[in-house]
C-alpha cells in the first residue's frame, strides 16, 4: 500500500525539466568563477601544509627515539624492571669504561664482567653479579665472568 502511494506521489509531481542540464557544457556560457577557485586554492593549500606539518612531526619522532643513546639506555632499564640501584650502577659502569653507547651494556655480558674486576666495583661485586645474571641468564654470565678472568 506504502508503494503504491509513493508511485502515485511521484506521477502527480511536475515533470524534471532536463533542458537546463546541458548550458554549462557550452562554450558560450562557460566563465570561471574566482571566488570558488580562490576557495579550492586555499583548501589545496591547507591539506598540503597539514600534511606536511604531519610528515615532519612524524619524523622528528622517530629521530628523537632513535638517536638518543641515554635515552635508549633508560628505555632498556625501564624495560627490564631495573630498580634504581642497578640502574646506577650501569650508569657509572658505562662511565667508567667510557661507553658511547651504554645500551651495550645490555648486549655484551663481556663489558659487565671486565667491570667486575676493575678495583672501583670490587666492593660492589655482588650487585654486578645479580645485575648481570638478571639481564643475561645465570649460564651466560657465568660464561662471560669465566672467559674474562682467563684473559687476565
Amino acid at each position: 500500500m506504502n508503494l503504491l502511494c509513493q508511485l502515485l506521489i511521484l506521477a502527480a509531481d511536475e515533470p524534471v525539466d532536463f533542458t537546463a542540464m546541458g548550458e554549462h557544457f557550452r562554450a558560450d556560457n562557460q566563465s570561471i568563477n574566482i571566488p570558488h577557485m580562490i576557495v579550492l586554492a586555499l583548501a589545496v593549500l591547507v591539506v598540503s601544509s597539514l600534511i606536511w606539518a604531519l610528515t615532519r612531526w612524524q619524523e622528528d619522532d622517530a629521530e628523537k627515539s632513535t638517536e638518543n643513546p641515554q635515552r635508549l639506555f633508560d628505555d632498556l632499564c625501564k624495560q627490564h624492571d631495573l630498580g634504581g640501584t642497578a640502574t646506577k650502577l650501569l650508569r657509572k659502569v658505562s662511565r667508567e669504561l667510557q661507553l658511547a653507547n651504554p645500551a651495550s651494556l645490555f648486549v655484551d655480558p663481556g663489558l659487565l664482567a671486565s667491570a667486575g674486576q676493575l678495583e672501583k666495583f670490587q666492593e660492589t661485586g655482588t650487585e654486578l653479579t645479580k645485575v648481570g645474571e638478571e639481564l643475561f641468564g645465570y649460564h651466560l654470565w657465568k660464561q662471560a665472568v669465566a672467559t674474562d678472568r682467563s684473559r687476565m
